[in-house]
């Protein structure tokens, strides 16, 4: 579970820093699957940060029960300069686990096998993200996963193979997925709220959260003649 009480996340930076979310209360229970809605450049990544508790807010609380999952696909902890049996050993400290079975699953599902010698600034840009995103689902247990846009990463066989491993996952997990791609959150999501006006605002669907979010982008003026015209 996700718990926030009236939490405020500014924008990263050190002047004019503005709000992606002001005062928001909301509760994400464990087990269920939650979409939301985000324009893009509205803070989408910060909030994913904030969610899977990298970041904290600037104001108010964000509690966590259970464990929450660092955003899917999140390359961050991958140093360009260490092997990836080196990355994958630095991973596996992290979350607590064990290096032999973060390799055996990355191995074994997605078939990644480079050899503990091979650097990781020399494995492609697809190489690097399957990494990165087996290295995140390789934690068993339930679980609340973040995922901030990607939810499958790599070519089409491999997109197969996330998808397989995910619906695994949710079996006993729950999900928050921010994304723009309101098709991509129907498919993965049960409950969805929009990221509008500072607000984190419930939806009873997503054709009523793309509404919402396009009469958001409106001047008052705008407003006034989409209301006289419907």
């Amino acid at each position: 579970m996700i718990k926030l009480e009236n939490v405020s996340l500014l924008k990263p930076g050190f002047r004019d820093r503005e709000p992606i979310v002001q005062d928001v209360n909301t509760v994400f229970d464990s087990g269920e699957r939650v979409g939301i809605l985000a324009a893009p450049g509205s803070g989408k990544s910060s909030l994913a940060r904030l969610l899977a508790g990298i970041d904290q807010p600037d104001r108010g609380k964000v509690t966590h029960t259970g464990r929450v999952s660092w955003p899917i696909g999140f390359a961050g902890f991958l140093h360009p300069n260490l092997t990836v049996m080196e990355n994958i050993n630095n991973f596996a400290r992290l979350v607590g686990t064990s290096p032999a079975a973060v390799t055996e699953f990355c191995r074994e599902i997605f078939g990644i096998d480079h050899g503990p010698r091979k650097v990781m600034q020399n494995l492609s840009p697809t190489q690097r993200s399957l990494l990165a995103y087996a290295c995140s689902l390789s934690i068993e247990g339930p679980a609340t996963w973040i995922a901030d846009e990607t939810i499958t990463v790599g070519e089409p066989a491999d997109r197969i193979a996330c998808d397989k491993i995910l619906a695994h996952r949710l079996e006993t997990g729950g999900l928050v997925f921010l994304s723009r791609n309101a098709r991509q959150l129907n498919a993965y999501c049960d409950r969805f709220l929009v990221l509008i006006n500072k607000r984190l605002v419930p939806c009873v669907n997503l054709v009523v959260a793309q509404e919402a979010l396009e009469l958001s982008k409106l001047t008052p003026v705008e407003l006034e003649e989409r209301c006289q015209y419907v």
